[in-house]
């Protein structure tokens, strides 16, 4: 593992949009730089968070005319990762009170040749991919996203917490 605690060379920290380039509603913006297109779902830990942050990956990879694999690839490994994080971050329960919700969210970052998937969360504790019982009903997650991308690990942020991410090609 690397100082990181990537399993893989670690992505490049987010690109901030200007002002000019940022478009959406609802804590999504979606910036354009060439190579590079960048979406970005604000979320909090609520039950809802996985529902909201597949439906933006469809809705995103869909209009940048994605191969539909790539989608279904994506829109599981998002399903995961944003799982992941709202457990990380709301251990226990899942808030039921936006009001005791914590934020999280999902960066997709559309690259010539891949996709980058990063889910961030407040919770600084490394992603840990451990052995799952055969009839263990959870714990298979972390397990899906590394037999399913490129690459996979996670990063510290300099604002706290940690984000986690996930990298899969687009060709078909």
């Amino acid at each position: 593992m690397t100082p990181t605690g990537s399993h893989a060379p670690a992505c490049q920290p987010p690109v901030v949009a200007p002002a000019a380039g940022i478009s959406g509603q609802c804590g999504t913006r979606i910036a354009r730089h060439k190579p590079e297109e960048i979406s970005r779902l604000d979320l909090t830990t609520l039950p809802s968070a996985p529902f909201w942050a597949r439906r933006q990956t469809e809705a995103t990879l869909t209009a940048r005319k994605l191969p539909p694999e790539t989608i279904e690839t994506a829109t599981l490994l998002v399903s995961e990762l944003v799982t992941n994080a709202a457990r990380a971050s709301s251990p226990g329960q899942p808030a039921s009170d936006p009001r005791d919700a914590e934020p999280i969210s999902l960066t997709l970052r559309i690259q010539p040749g891949q996709l980058i998937i990063e889910v961030s969360d407040n919770n600084p504790d490394p992603p840990v991919l451990t052995p799952v019982d055969t009839d263990a009903e959870s714990g298979r997650g972390l397990m899906l996203v590394q037999a399913l991308s490129n690459q996979w690990g996670y990063r510290y942020p300099p604002a706290g917490g940690k984000t986690t991410f996930a990298v899969i090609g687009t060709e078909p």
